[in-house]
């Protein structure tokens, strides 16, 4: 599908806001680039991979493009290429009313309550990982001893996949993150892991139909799962395993990450939470505000329309910048400042799981796993500080610590 002709905006003929989101400077630290955007090009026409799209960066208009879904589909994709059939099985591919009947296939499993019946294996594993640090210690790197693979292993738990495929799975996902901003690394990735799961589903299958009993997990709850009485189709579960595999892990990895290099960049943020567990769950409130494991995602208007005056073609890819309404000071007073007491009203505000039917289902999964994470980091090495500086992931599209260097004493 080729994209349609977006003209500028008013406010780019100014030449005050020479925004691009791959600007080396924008790539280290893309928040004072959103204050300019929402000051003063709160609607820009921006390129990345080749491809032109605009970007949305004020809260308001944040939030009606997520509320307005017979409007602003999911259809063509959230990344910034035009997807096609290939997407059949991601809950960011649907519309209503599939979407509805795709989430509640699967929603169960992720719901607040059942999610619960996983803390004690996190914790567990959480543990594991601590025990691991202490004897490589004094000088670790979180992100690859205990960020990254909590929630990888966790993943693996829970779906019920050989855990001697952890690095096979977590150097697809990777791989597939990069493609969200730039689709050819996707490419060879996304064929490697679709030919995974499609053996992996076809022997669940095969198993279940002779008689025996499959490997628990949720991939064979979903193998063997009937939608309109039948089984899911090979490519819709391709899809629906992969999507779970990128949006469960890595965003929860840079969460944590995110959190931990927050507190240690102002110990005295460490040490109130190290005294008192109870500030968690609001930290990491304001941990997803202030720095959104996804900066944005990309919606497509089914109908000409316009935002602020800027017309909008049909069929146009339109990004929502999550991070800049997270940052917005009409929703959030002093938002630059990272406020561990935080009003928790203001904090139901953010974007960081998304908004309206799409708000992320892994939502209650990704918050239990980092409050374990933090509390274990907590009791197990409270005296935790920085030992060099830190490295962003590659992926312009998302925010977290690719290399989070401490001493954990």
């Amino acid at each position: 599908m080729g994209e349609p002709e977006i003209a500028a905006t008013r406010a780019d003929e100014s030449g005050q806001c020479p925004y691009s989101p791959t600007d080396s400077a924008v790539v280290e630290n893309p928040f004072p680039a959103y204050e300019q955007l929402r000051e003063q090009c709160p609607v820009h026409r921006t390129t990345m991979a080749g491809i032109d799209f605009l970007t949305v960066a004020r809260r308001d208009d944040v939030h009606a493009i997520l509320t307005s879904p017979n409007l602003w589909v999911n259809r063509h994709g959230a990344g910034i290429a035009y997807s096609g059939e290939d997407g059949r099985g991601n809950l960011q591919h649907y519309d209503q009313p599939e979407h509805t009947k795709r989430r509640v296939l699967m929603r169960n499993e992720f719901n607040p309550l059942e999610v619960r019946k996983l803390a004690d294996s996190t914790r567990a594993l959480a543990e594991g990982l601590a025990d691991d640090m202490e004897a490589a210690g004094p000088d670790v790197e979180l992100h690859d001893d205990f960020a990254c693979p909590l929630p990888i292993l966790g993943f693996i738990d829970l779906m019920g996949v050989d855990p001697a495929d952890r690095h096979l799975i977590k150097s697809w996902a990777d791989q597939l993150v990069l493609g969200l901003s730039d689709p050819k690394q996707a490419v060879k990735p996304t064929a490697e892991i679709k030919a995974y799961i499609n053996g992996a589903v076809s022997e669940r299958r095969r198993v279940a139909d002779s008689g025996g009993t499959p490997r628990p997990g949720l991939l064979t709850e979903y193998s063997l799962r009937l939608l309109d009485g039948e089984r899911i189709p090979l490519i819709e579960m391709e899809s629906m395993v992969l999507q779970l595999l990128v949006a469960g892990h890595e965003t929860t990895t840079s969460l944590i990450t995110n959190f931990m290099w927050r507190m240690l960049e102002d110990t005295s943020r460490w040490d109130r939470i190290v005294a008192d567990h109870s500030l968690i769950p609001n930290a990491i409130e304001e941990s997803l505000r202030f720095d959104p494991p996804v900066l944005g995602l990309f919606r497509t208007n089914v109908e000409e329309t316009s935002i602020r005056d800027v017309p909008v073609p049909a069929k146009s890819k339109v990004m929502a910048l999550y991070a800049s309404a997270n940052r917005d000071p009409d929703a959030f007073p002093n938002p630059d400042h990272f406020d561990i007491d935080r009003d928790e009203m203001q904090l139901k505000r953010h974007y960081s799981f998304g908004w309206g039917i799409h708000h992320c289902l892994g939502a209650p999964l990704a918050r239990q796993t980092a409050r374990i994470a933090i509390e274990t980091l907590a009791s197990r090495f409270p005296a935790m500080r920085a030992n060099g500086a830190t490295e962003r992931l590659a992926p312009e599209i998302l925010w977290g610590r690719r290399k989070l260097p401490v001493r954990l004493r």
